[in-house]
């Protein structure tokens, strides 16, 4: 897949990572990191998703995956601060949401949700 996804405004980042994880909760997240110094990384590979948040007072991206039972009891937070551009689209013929997050020093994250198929959209 060589398309660029489509760039999020910052001015809708908030409202829609609020909305995706109230939609997603839950979900299994990947969390892939392609940085300059280390090279790429993977933080947490399909873990659940606790929440996805952008804080405008300080200019942070965050993810939060596990903190939900027994099994992940410890919510692993990763941040980007200071994100420049937030590309997001769906891919996998809607089974995956993915979002690419660029600091100011060019450094990529990766998050892919990866749908939870409901027996409403079991159908669709």
């Amino acid at each position: 897949m060589n398309e660029q996804r489509p760039e999020l405004p910052r001015d809708r980042w908030r409202e829609f990572f609020d909305a995706m994880t109230r939609d997603y909760e839950g979900a299994d997240v990947t969390i892939e990191e392609l940085r300059k110094d280390f090279g790429d990384l993977y933080e947490a590979e399909r873990l659940p998703l606790a929440y996805l948040e952008y804080d405008p007072k300080d200019d942070q991206f965050s993810v939060g995956v596990g903190g939900r039972d027994g099994r992940y009891p410890v919510v692993l937070r990763h941040a980007v601060d200071h994100p420049r551009t937030i590309l997001a689209d769906v891919v996998g013929q809607g089974e995956q949401r993915a979002f690419d997050v660029y600091d100011a020093e060019g450094d990529q994250t990766i998050v892919t949700v990866y749908l939870v198929e409901t027996p409403e959209t079991a159908y669709a």
